[in-house]
Protein backbone atom coordinates (compact mmCIF):
# COMPACT_ATOMS: atom_id res chain seq x y z
CA UNK A 1 0.00 0.00 0.00
CA UNK A 2 1.18 3.27 -0.95
CA UNK A 3 2.61 6.00 1.71
CA UNK A 4 -0.24 9.33 2.18
CA UNK A 5 0.90 11.63 2.05
CA UNK A 6 3.64 10.64 -0.93
CA UNK A 7 7.22 11.95 0.42
CA UNK A 8 8.44 14.50 -1.78
CA UNK A 9 5.11 15.60 -3.34
CA UNK A 10 2.34 17.79 -3.49
CA UNK A 11 -0.55 16.38 -1.26
CA UNK A 12 -3.82 15.32 -3.25
CA UNK A 13 -6.00 17.99 -1.88
CA UNK A 14 -9.48 16.02 -2.74
CA UNK A 15 -7.92 13.36 -0.48
CA UNK A 16 -6.97 16.30 1.83
CA UNK A 17 -10.35 17.38 2.48
CA UNK A 18 -12.00 13.82 2.50
CA UNK A 19 -10.29 13.15 5.46
CA UNK A 20 -10.54 16.53 6.91
CA UNK A 21 -14.81 16.69 6.62
CA UNK A 22 -15.59 13.35 7.28
CA UNK A 23 -15.55 13.37 10.86
CA UNK A 24 -18.44 16.07 9.86
CA UNK A 25 -20.34 14.18 7.33
CA UNK A 26 -19.82 11.68 4.68
CA UNK A 27 -17.64 13.16 2.21
CA UNK A 28 -17.22 12.02 -1.87
CA UNK A 29 -15.28 13.28 -4.57
CA UNK A 30 -17.90 12.10 -6.91
CA UNK A 31 -21.38 11.81 -6.37
CA UNK A 32 -23.58 8.92 -6.19
CA UNK A 33 -24.96 8.01 -9.04
CA UNK A 34 -28.70 8.77 -8.90
CA UNK A 35 -30.63 10.93 -6.81
CA UNK A 36 -32.33 8.30 -4.57
CA UNK A 37 -28.82 7.28 -3.73
CA UNK A 38 -27.75 10.94 -2.87
CA UNK A 39 -30.91 11.48 -0.98
CA UNK A 40 -30.61 8.20 1.33
CA UNK A 41 -26.90 9.70 2.17
CA UNK A 42 -27.49 13.15 3.22
CA UNK A 43 -25.95 15.14 4.94
CA UNK A 44 -23.35 14.86 2.51
CA UNK A 45 -19.82 16.56 1.02
CA UNK A 46 -18.64 16.69 -2.20
CA UNK A 47 -15.41 18.04 -2.85
CA UNK A 48 -13.58 18.64 -5.81
CA UNK A 49 -10.01 20.76 -6.82
CA UNK A 50 -11.03 23.01 -10.09
CA UNK A 51 -7.67 24.63 -10.59
CA UNK A 52 -4.61 25.37 -8.70
CA UNK A 53 -0.70 26.89 -9.75
CA UNK A 54 2.68 26.37 -8.86
CA UNK A 55 4.82 29.59 -7.18
CA UNK A 56 7.67 30.53 -8.91
CA UNK A 57 10.05 28.55 -6.84
CA UNK A 58 8.05 25.77 -7.40
CA UNK A 59 8.19 25.25 -3.45
CA UNK A 60 4.38 26.04 -2.57
CA UNK A 61 1.06 24.87 -4.87
CA UNK A 62 -1.94 26.85 -4.39
CA UNK A 63 -5.32 24.53 -5.40
CA UNK A 64 -8.46 26.32 -5.80
CA UNK A 65 -11.26 23.56 -4.55
CA UNK A 66 -15.09 23.64 -4.45
CA UNK A 67 -17.33 22.01 -1.70
CA UNK A 68 -20.97 21.41 -2.21
CA UNK A 69 -22.59 20.49 1.28
CA UNK A 70 -26.45 18.90 0.52
CA UNK A 71 -28.81 18.66 3.16
CA UNK A 72 -32.20 17.54 3.84
CA UNK A 73 -33.20 20.40 3.64
CA UNK A 74 -31.24 24.24 2.61
CA UNK A 75 -31.36 25.31 6.37
CA UNK A 76 -29.25 21.81 7.05
CA UNK A 77 -27.17 22.46 3.90
CA UNK A 78 -26.24 26.19 5.13
CA UNK A 79 -25.68 24.55 8.32
CA UNK A 80 -23.21 21.99 7.28
CA UNK A 81 -21.53 24.60 5.31
CA UNK A 82 -20.56 26.41 8.33
CA UNK A 83 -18.64 23.71 9.76
CA UNK A 84 -16.79 23.32 6.52
CA UNK A 85 -15.77 26.71 6.51
CA UNK A 86 -14.95 26.64 10.24
CA UNK A 87 -12.76 23.51 9.19
CA UNK A 88 -11.00 24.06 6.77
CA UNK A 89 -9.53 27.80 7.93
CA UNK A 90 -8.64 26.14 10.80
CA UNK A 91 -6.80 23.71 9.03
CA UNK A 92 -3.55 25.77 8.52
CA UNK A 93 -0.54 24.28 11.06
CA UNK A 94 -2.40 21.09 11.65
CA UNK A 95 -1.89 17.54 10.59
CA UNK A 96 -4.74 16.23 8.84
CA UNK A 97 -3.89 12.45 8.10
CA UNK A 98 -0.22 13.40 7.87
CA UNK A 99 -0.91 16.16 5.13
CA UNK A 100 0.22 19.87 6.30
CA UNK A 101 -1.16 23.04 4.87
CA UNK A 102 0.43 26.34 5.10
CA UNK A 103 -2.78 28.38 4.42
CA UNK A 104 -6.25 28.80 3.55
CA UNK A 105 -8.56 31.42 2.55
CA UNK A 106 -12.30 31.35 0.86
CA UNK A 107 -12.66 32.88 -2.31
CA UNK A 108 -15.54 33.35 -4.66
CA UNK A 109 -16.54 29.85 -6.63
CA UNK A 110 -15.05 29.67 -9.71
CA UNK A 111 -18.25 28.17 -11.20
CA UNK A 112 -21.27 29.74 -11.22
CA UNK A 113 -23.76 28.05 -8.54
CA UNK A 114 -26.95 28.62 -10.98
CA UNK A 115 -28.20 29.42 -14.04
CA UNK A 116 -31.23 31.06 -14.29
CA UNK A 117 -33.72 30.23 -17.04
CA UNK A 118 -34.18 32.80 -19.51
CA UNK A 119 -37.84 34.34 -20.66
CA UNK A 120 -37.71 35.66 -23.80
CA UNK A 121 -39.86 39.30 -23.76
CA UNK A 122 -41.06 41.51 -26.35
CA UNK A 123 -38.55 44.20 -24.91
CA UNK A 124 -35.70 41.85 -24.36
CA UNK A 125 -34.79 39.25 -21.65
CA UNK A 126 -35.62 38.79 -17.55
CA UNK A 127 -34.26 36.04 -15.37
CA UNK A 128 -36.10 33.97 -13.28
CA UNK A 129 -34.23 33.71 -9.69
CA UNK A 130 -33.93 30.89 -7.55
CA UNK A 131 -36.73 30.85 -5.45
CA UNK A 132 -36.83 26.97 -4.66
CA UNK A 133 -37.14 26.70 -0.72
CA UNK A 134 -36.31 23.03 -1.54
CA UNK A 135 -32.43 23.90 -2.63
CA UNK A 136 -30.76 21.62 -0.49
CA UNK A 137 -26.80 22.40 -1.62
CA UNK A 138 -24.74 25.53 -0.38
CA UNK A 139 -21.25 25.76 -2.19
CA UNK A 140 -18.02 27.20 -0.69
CA UNK A 141 -14.68 27.45 -2.60
CA UNK A 142 -10.86 27.96 -0.67
CA UNK A 143 -8.04 28.05 -1.59
CA UNK A 144 -4.85 25.59 0.05
CA UNK A 145 -1.65 26.18 -0.13
CA UNK A 146 1.07 23.43 1.00
CA UNK A 147 4.24 22.73 0.19
CA UNK A 148 5.76 19.39 -0.61
CA UNK A 149 5.03 16.93 1.80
Amino acid sequence: MPTYPAPGEFPDFEQFMVDLFTPTATTVTTLPATSADLQSNLPLIWVRTTGGTLDINAITYKAKVSVVAFGATRAQAQQLSVQIRTAMLDAPANRVNGVLVDYTEEIAAEEPKFHPPILRRSRGLTEVPDLDPLNQMVEVAFSIEARRQ
